[in-house]
């Protein structure tokens, strides 16, 4: 992966990019980042355009709420100030033609950015990154962070001492879900036998209110997954999923992915004391990485039984990381810091060595 650049001054990231970015989707909407982005790049006071009005989210997070999106669609001309092109759902860049290629960036949210080839044209802000496993290059991490929308829904909200002292588990079945699967059946057990865990799925304002309302978030997601390059049935048998499986950058034989959790923001920016696995243990990379302990509650799957005696002997501690871990998020995932650094790296791009 690369450096992150220097964070550039607002008054002259406004001047670099007076003349507006353009957000462009390939194979479906404008995702959840892109959103963000465009909500950052308002605070900023940069203009944007879009290729179409309409954005993918979970319903809490959505960014742009009560936006007219329909009157920033344009086409995409060549005298844009920097290009986003969102490959989310493609989770493969294509080329885009008849621009500065060095105003250009690519943004990816997929859930299997992982194994997706790094552009060689233009960076890649790409989400569920890890330190120990990637395809090397132009990759830069990028978190899911949080929309001005939660924001709102969770800027007034109740004191800590005030919650009900129960964990919320509120995950809906999936068949790609091996963390959690895992969880349930090693973690959970154990922490019920402390406090109690709300497992209800609730309907999106519901879900807010049971939060603001809970003292514990577990906000952990994601697969386990083994590279299956050392087996000779896939080398003979489908080369070309050899090539996807291949990663010029990989440190152990086991790695967590697809780890990034809507719950991790959704449940700083409540006020929870929000559960995850060791960011620092599992490799997953950010640009500014939260602190065990600190900004959340760290598993660790060698001693889950000892995670939850940890949680529990550090009851004390929990209003100070709940407290500290919104401040953090916010100070580096909300709209306007998140497209700071975006945009830093497109201007170390444009102004060149």
């Amino acid at each position: 992966m690369n450096t992150p650049a220097a964070q550039v001054d607002d008054a002259a990231l406004r001047a670099a990019f007076s003349r507006g970015v353009f957000f462009h989707a390939l194979g479906g909407k404008l995702t959840h980042n892109a959103g963000c982005l465009v909500e950052g790049l308002t605070a900023l006071g940069i203009p944007s355009k879009l290729s179409a009005a309409e954005f993918t989210s979970r319903p809490v997070s959505m960014p742009l709420a009560g936006v007219d999106t329909k009157a920033m669609v344009s086409a995409p001309y060549s005298d844009f100030s920097g290009y986003v092109v969102d490959i989310s759902h493609t989770n493969a860049a294509a080329p885009f033609e008849g621009i500065d290629l060095k105003r250009l960036l690519y943004l990816n949210q997929s859930d299997i950015a992982t194994f997706c080839e790094t552009p060689t044209a233009a960076p890649m802000f790409v989400t569920h990154e890890s330190r120990l496993l990637n395809k090397g290059g132009a990759r830069l991490p990028l978190a899911f962070g949080l929309a001005n929308s939660l924001l709102a829904a969770t800027d007034a909200r109740p004191a800590f001492a005030a919650r009900k002292r129960r964990a919320l588990r509120n995950f809906r079945s999936t068949l790609n879900q091996s963390v959690r699967s895992l969880l349930d059946l090693a973690f959970v057990p154990h922490l019920e036998k402390h406090m109690p865990v709300e497992r209800r799925v609730l309907a999106p304002g519901a879900y807010i209110a049971e939060m603001l309302d809970s003292t514990l978030c577990l906000a952990y997601g994601g697969g386990f997954y083994n590279p299956i390059t050392d087996n000779p049935w896939f080398a003979k048998n489908a080369p070309d999923l050899i090539a996807t499986h291949t990663f010029p950058h990989m440190e152990g034989q086991a790695f967590v992915l697809r780890w990034d959790s809507w719950r991790f923001w959704e449940g700083l920016a409540a006020g929870c004391v929000t559960v995850h696995l060791d960011f620092d243990k599992y490799g997953f990379a950010l640009p500014v990485m939260p602190k065990a302990w600190e900004h959340y509650v760290p598993l660790d799957l060698d001693n889950l039984k000892g995670s939850v005696e940890a949680i529990m002997d550090r009851a004390k501690e929990w209003e100070g990381i709940a407290e500290s871990g919104r401040a953090w998020a916010v100070e580096h995932y909300a709209p306007a810091p998140t497209a700071r650094y975006v945009l830093s790296t497109l201007f170390a791009r444009i102004a060149g060595p």
